[in-house]
């Protein structure tokens, strides 16, 4: 953690941004993760004052990448955006249970407001495509990653059409608890595939294509009767006022 918080600190420095919010997003919060498994850190900065009133474009976005390490962060004005959108990668990170930087007020504010006021239906075609992607890649390929990406994305596709989104999550094991298509032995496979085990012509592995396939094409029609609902825009601009520090101020003096 020494580690993980010196970057952070190096970033803040480095970047002269504050770091509002930063978790893990990769296997390590699936709870999926081996000894060969990097960092995928995640993170949501402010800027100075002064870069929101520019007249030049700025950065909206900061990485930085080694072989352990892979971070990325998103400025908050942006991630205020894409919570608009109800962008999935913004939602797992928000569900994360490996936080480095707990949420600031504001964003512990944007958390409940996305997991409240979500699209469902833009989550859900998200993961719908990204699982017929990656069955269509497996069986192309046989490549572990894909079936692993695939199997996750119809666990929280899942998730999307028949659970209480307020109460989500993103690890492995709870998802499995939580369903219907999958049980603890796909999941003791899928472990052992992503250990680099041998076991890539393992018989289950068609019956796991054919399930996962099966639940994707039987999804269709509850898909299509999701709710689009939209996260207030002017909700998420209060929030980015109140950050600023700037609310309740009036536009002109008289």
């Amino acid at each position: 953690m020494n580690r993980i918080e010196d970057l952070l600190h190096d970033i803040e420095t480095s970047q002269h941004v504050k770091i509002l919010y930063a978790c893990e997003a990769g296997s390590r919060a699936y709870g999926f993760a081996t000894n060969r498994s990097d960092f995928d850190i995640r993170f949501i900065y402010i800027s100075p004052l002064k870069d929101y009133l520019s007249l030049m474009s700025k950065e909206d976005t900061i990485t930085q990448q080694d072989t352990m390490y892979d971070i990325q962060g998103w400025d908050l004005k942006k991630a205020l955006l894409l919570a608009g959108k109800s962008n999935p990668s913004l939602y797992e990170w928000m569900l994360s249970p490996i936080v480095y930087r707990e949420l600031s007020p504001v964003l512990l504010s944007l958390k409940g407001t996305m997991l409240k006021d979500h699209s469902k239906k833009v989550l859900a075609f998200h993961y719908a495509n990204m699982a017929k992607k990656n069955l269509h890649e497996w069986s192309e390929k046989k490549d572990g990653a894909n079936l692993i990406h695939a199997i996750r994305a119809s666990m929280m596709l899942e998730q999307v059409i028949h659970n209480d989104m307020e109460l989500g999550t993103i690890q492995f094991q709870k998802l499995i608890k939580r369903s219907n298509i999958f049980n603890s032995e796909d999941l003791s496979l899928l472990f052992s595939l992503k250990k680099g085990e041998e076991v890539s012509e393992h018989p289950l592995f068609s019956h796991l294509f054919a399930k996962t396939s099966n639940f994707i094409t039987v999804s269709k029609e509850p898909l299509e009767l999701l709710g689009n609902e939209k996260v207030d825009l002017h909700e998420l601009e209060m929030l980015f006022f109140r950050q600023l520090g700037i609310e309740g101020e009036s536009d002109f003096k008289s």
